[in-house]
């Protein structure tokens, strides 16, 4: 086989693997966000979900008020600080999973990741 060949054979097969394993692990996985009902830690400290939104208000206010750079640097990092609070207030479950379920996951996915890689090495 040729080196294009060869390339192409890995990187399709890898992504297909790759998809198919990403697949069978979504469906296994429970996702859920108590973003309302809770909050961020931010250096050991408590920050409930509410007062979250508190930058942001201040934020949006001042620059309606005086639309300067300050205003929008503030409104930036509120909005992170928001996203943040999301991410970190989002839980994943894994269900019941089987050893050899798990073992087929875990193939599917890092070897078609590794089929990926080596195409992308491949020299023409």
């Amino acid at each position: 086989m040729s080196r294009k060949n060869d390339f192409y054979l890995y990187f399709w097969g890898g992504l297909i693997m790759l998809v198919v394993g990403l697949f069978f692990l979504s469906q296994k996985v429970t996702v859920t966000n108590s973003f309302w009902g809770g909050g961020i830690r931010l250096m050991g400290m408590h920050i409930s979900s509410g007062l979250v939104i508190v930058p942001f208000i201040f934020s949006l206010v001042w620059m309606f008020i005086r639309p300067n750079k300050g205003s929008k640097i503030a409104m930036v990092l509120s909005v992170l600080l928001i996203i943040a609070s999301l991410i970190q207030s989002t839980r994943f479950y894994i269900q019941y999973l089987t050893l050899f379920d798990w073992v087929v996951m875990l193939v599917l996915i890092f070897g078609g990741a590794a089929f990926i890689a080596k195409s992308m090495l491949i020299k023409f």
